[in-house]
């Protein structure tokens, strides 16, 4: 037996397959879970913007106040320690 004829013994043994019909019932559970998913994902998506819209109007700003008021106590306190008032 040659590589040809054990070709042509596959291809004649791939001929005889039957073709496979998808299940009806099967590919609408696959769906429906599909779409669940695709919700679940989609509300997920937009409480997690929501926290974070919540983190960028609120916390950002308190964050970048605390160390500018930080900042300014600094050099209030260096300007006075400076000038003799603390001593």
């Amino acid at each position: 037996m040659t590589a040809y004829d054990a070709h042509d013994a596959s291809a004649d043994t791939s001929l005889r397959l039957t073709a496979l019909a998808p299940d009806p019932d099967r590919a609408e559970r696959v769906r429906v879970r599909c779409r669940a998913q695709l919700g679940r994902s989609r509300r997920r998506a937009a409480r997690t913007a929501v926290i974070t819209g919540f983190a960028w109007r609120v916390l950002a700003p308190v964050v970048v106040g605390a160390f500018c008021v930080l900042y300014a106590a600094g050099l209030v306190a260096t300007t006075l320690r400076l000038e003799g008032v603390f001593d």
